[in-house]
């Protein structure tokens, strides 16, 4: 048995080559596994290479050289077979986009270190510095993976991606028990995902992500949902990136405006779709975009007031709490789910929230709550974690 060091690497070529190590896998019940892609100029990213380690096989999977990839999304899809990687947002979204699969039972090393002590978004090079004092020597990241020929140095690069992996989430795993962090994590894995999990952008959510949708008013957030939706749905059936169709900016003037004819869309600045199918279907979407988002219904002035004082307490409880627990305040809560928690409590202390249920109640959500009910005050430190609750 080779160690994870001396491993040669495979490079598999033809389906023929591909079936023997994704049997191994099975039989293993378990792998790491990387991509390479492209995503600058398409809706779905592209996989270039696919890398996957066993215990005791490490091989780079090259579609561009005709080795087809639907035998590595079925593996995606397997039950039987752990997949561990790396923040594999994209890798997952490529595979879901391009294969129309659904992954299951992802281990995410990089979540896992968050809730480790080593921080919530460690890069793979840290990662295996902390966790198992191993160094990359990686200087292929901006990399064309498309271009053929590989050379030994991006083939060696693209392969330590997953060679010291599964070695990786060997260790998080015995720190995280020895923590008494397992369920922690498998909660948040379970979410991220598990059968309810968006892997790709949900049209009917992606106004959220808009920037600069705060200049919209009330009233015209029903327009910006409504078209943000339509730009995704239209970006995935193009193959496009969405803000190739239409930039953030001017969809939120778009939700402003919202003009009636091809005449008033004229003044929209930035308006690159002028006539045809697309622009008459997004001004049809502007004419009915339906009700406005019922979470985002304007909160009354006071709730607001208060959410503008009570948030640097409240951010203050949950960077103590995660401190003096080594994990990253990242994972439990943005400033955005601060606010929308106060706002919840000031309105309604029934209101579901994240910080309500599970792990992340247990580390901070009680606390908060007891915060905002004024149960707890809270005193400087002289030291780390700085501030505490009494």
């Amino acid at each position: 048995m080779h160690t994870v060091c001396d491993m040669q690497i495979e490079q598999i070529t033809s389906a023929e080559a591909l079936g023997p190590l994704l049997d191994v896998a099975r039989a293993e019940g378990r792998c790491a596994i990387d991509t390479e892609f492209v995503w600058e100029r398409t809706y779905a990213p592209r996989l270039s290479l696919v890398q996957i380690a066993t215990s005791g096989r490490l091989a780079v999977v090259d579609p561009i050289a005709g080795v087809p990839l639907e035998p590595v999304a079925g593996l995606m899809a397997d039950p039987a077979v752990e997949k561990v990687m790396h923040a594999p947002s994209g890798d997952l979204a490529a595979f879901v986009l391009q294969h129309d699969v659904r992954p299951v039972r992802v281990y995410d090393t990089q979540l896992a270190a968050g809730f480790a002590g080593f921080g919530g978004t460690l890069s793979l090079e840290r990662l295996l510095e902390a966790a198992l004092k191993v160094r990359l020597r990686h200087d292929e990241g901006f990399t064309d993976w498309q271009r053929r020929p590989l050379t030994a140095a991006q083939i060696e690069y693209a392969a330590d991606d997953v060679r010291y992996l599964l070695g990786a989430a060997d260790a998080l795993q015995n720190r995280l028990r020895s923590q008494g962090r397992e369920a922690w994590l498998a909660e948040e894995l379970e979410g991220r995902f598990g059968p309810d999990a968006p892997f790709v952008q949900d049209p009917d959510t992606a106004w959220r992500r808009v920037a600069g949708r705060g200049k919209v008013r009330t009233e015209g957030l029903a327009a910006l949902r409504a078209a943000a939706a339509w730009r995704e749905r239209e970006a995935r059936r193009r193959d496009l990136p969405a803000a190739w169709l239409v930039k953030d900016a001017t969809l939120v003037e778009l939700a402003r405006r919202r003009p009636a004819t091809a005449k008033d869309a004229e003044g929209i600045r930035g308006l690159q779709i002028r006539r045809g199918r697309q622009l008459d279907e997004l001004l049809a979407t502007l004419a009915d975009p339906g009700p406005p988002p019922e979470a985002d219904a304007e909160l009354p002035g006071e709730v607001r007031r208060r959410i503008r004082v009570v948030l640097p307490l409240a951010s203050a409880v949950l960077q103590a709490r995660c401190s003096a627990a080594g994990v990253a305040s990242e994972l439990v809560a943005t400033r955005a789910d601060l606010e929308t928690f106060i706002a919840g409590q000031s309105l309604d202390g029934d209101r579901p929230h994240p910080l309500l249920t599970g792990w992340r109640r247990e580390l901070a959500g009680d606390s908060l709550v007891r915060l905002l009910r004024g149960e707890i005050s809270l005193r400087v430190l002289p030291g780390p974690p700085h501030v505490a609750e009494s």
